[in-house]
């Protein structure tokens, strides 16, 4: 199954959502792989992010990146980007790059009984099908 590095997150977040569910035995052993096949993509395009707003971000005397501030003149975690639209353009880039994990997807049905919210569905339509 081919997945962009930008569908990453939000798959995640519904597979978190979902393990935390009852679960019959099968299903929830085939999202836990997938889960653990998909965290080491996630990892290295978290790096290629981090790394691309620090591209971006201004940079101090000893060119290290700044953060912004907040209300009260106090650094924030969040790096200050410079040039929203060149960050903004070359994240597109990044978000597009497709790879494969080998994965079928699993059955709505199979999941049993459970209840989930429309986003969490939308979230997994990848390897969740009816």
């Amino acid at each position: 199954m081919k997945i962009k590095t930008g569908e990453i997150r939000f798959i995640n977040e519904g597979l978190q959502e979902i393990l935390q569910k009852e679960l019959p035995a099968k299903p929830s052993y085939w999202l836990g792989r997938f889960l653990n096949k998909l965290l080491p993509e996630m990892e290295t395009f978290e790096k290629a992010r981090v790394n691309l707003v620090i591209k971006h971000a201004k940079k101090d005397e000893e060119g290290k990146p700044m953060f912004k501030l907040n209300d009260k003149g106090e650094k924030t975690n969040e790096y200050d980007v410079v040039d929203m639209e060149a960050f903004q353009k070359e994240f597109l880039v990044l978000a597009e790059q497709e790879f494969e994990i080998e994965f079928n997807p699993i059955k709505l049905a199979d999941l049993g009984d459970i209840k989930l919210k429309p986003i969490i569905l939308a979230r997994l339509s990848k390897i969740i099908e009816e």
